[in-house]
């Protein structure tokens, strides 16, 4: 609470001091929040794009990167963007869906058989009926990237099918579809929050947990982990915004610029993802912690519900049918 109020008198003052985009010189600086540390995933995407922002506009626009939460959690730090208070912000997919239900869409479960084939729709007809969603509500999306595959993690056995999920406690977000798809499989879904489940798992609270790689082995679980299994249930997304009219008010070189940096930046985090994520399941796997790559077919047919759960309720039922169609 206390945090919270810290942050909110914080972006309050910026906007009484007129805080914004500053020009000085010919040359206009924005703000770029995100949640992680230096040398995460979402840090390496950011420093790529203020690097190309200001080479594709001769320093016009230079990027500022706040990283580590410093200016809010995504939730805030997304109204903030949304209100104009900040500029820009790279983050999560996942809290979107507070300001624009169908974003649920992408946390299906197996919805997408890869990442590229996800971004491949995203970049279509599907893609833009949610950036107009979300253009409605003063929030640019400038690029999609990647934020990883969501595997299982536990103590106690391999998970070559649903039925080895069963009487495991595994803790997953306070996310609905999370839980979902973890109770659909056979396991006992308990939300904690995830700076605790280190803790959890030592104490023999929780037997596992479900993250993308990424997230999995900077928190060190497999430390505490003997198990991992990719079962690639549900794949995350990185999202670039932009404050709608901000952008409206650059020239259109600018925004020309602005948009061919987020593609090549964009293009370059998701490599990175990728390269990153393999050589930590090597790293993984040489500290002891045990991988397998179960056939997903069970896993898919046994979440097949949970589409039915949302699908003509928080995500529409024609933007569903857009996604099947272009598969």
């Amino acid at each position: 609470m206390q945090r919270r109020l810290m942050v909110t008198v914080l972006l309050s003052l910026m906007v009484l001091s007129g805080f914004h985009a500053v020009a000085q010189a010919g040359t206009i600086t924005v703000r770029l929040p995100h949640c992680c540390s230096v040398d995460s995933h979402f840090q390496a995407g950011a420093v790529r794009f203020a690097e190309l922002v200001e080479q594709k506009t001769n320093g016009r626009l230079r990027v500022s990167i706040f990283p580590g939460g410093q200016l809010g959690q995504e939730t805030e730090v997304i109204q903030a963007v949304q209100t104009g208070v900040l500029e820009m912000t790279f983050i999560g997919h996942d809290p979107l869906a507070q300001f624009a239900p169908m974003v649920t869409l992408l946390s299906l479960p197996y919805l997408f058989e890869s990442h590229d084939q996800a971004f491949r729709i995203l970049e279509g007809p599907v893609g833009k009926e949610i950036e107009k969603e979300l253009a409605r509500r003063n929030l640019v999306v400038l690029g999609w990237g990647n934020n990883g595959a969501r595997v299982y993690t536990n103590s106690r056995r391999p998970i070559e099918s649903p039925a080895d999920l069963r009487g495991l406690k595994i803790r997953s977000p306070e996310n609905p579809i999370n839980l979902a798809i973890t109770r659909a499989l056979g396991g006992t879904a308990v939300a904690i929050p995830y700076g605790e489940v280190y803790t959890a798992i030592q104490q023999g609270t929780i037997d596992g947990q479900e993250n993308a790689v990424i997230n999995i082995y900077p928190a060190k679980l497999q430390e505490v982990q003997r198990y991992m299994s990719m079962t690639h249930h549900l794949l995350s997304f990185t999202v670039l915004l932009v404050n709608k009219p901000f952008f409206d008010s650059l020239d259109r070189e600018l925004q020309a610029a602005v948009r061919e940096a987020a593609a090549e930046a964009m293009r370059f985090q998701r490599q990175h993802v990728e390269t990153l994520t393999d050589r930590l399941v090597q790293e993984m796997q040489q500290q002891g912690m045990q991988v397998n790559w179960p056939d997903l077919e069970p896993f898919r047919a046994a979440t097949r519900r949970v589409h039915e759960e949302y699908v003509g309720r928080l995500i529409p039922r024609e933007l569903y049918e857009m996604v099947l169609d272009s598969l």
